[in-house]
């Protein structure tokens, strides 16, 4: 079986869109470090908390933090509406 160009075009665009998000995530861990080192020098607060300010590792407790509470809300507002239309 061979692949034809419009497969190959979507599998460039893809590998291309999967390395740019990767570049870009690699880039943002390492700008962000800095800000927060920034914000450590500007408000005198000791560097050893610039990490935790600006961590991926915080950044996903506030991801699944809200993607229960977003979770919790599309079920009550399914609810409610289950129970109007029925």
């Amino acid at each position: 079986m061979y692949l034809d160009f419009k497969d190959v075009c979507l599998i460039f665009i893809k590998t291309l869109i999967i390395t740019l998000i990767v570049v870009g995530l690699l880039f943002l861990i390492r700008f962000d470090y800095n800000i927060g080192i920034r914000y450590c020098e500007i408000l005198n607060i000791p560097k050893d908390f610039a990490l935790t300010m600006v961590s991926p590792g915080m950044a996903i407790e506030v991801a699944i933090i809200m993607f229960v509470v977003e979770m919790i809300g599309l079920y009550f507002i399914i609810k409610m509406l289950k129970n109007r239309v029925i």
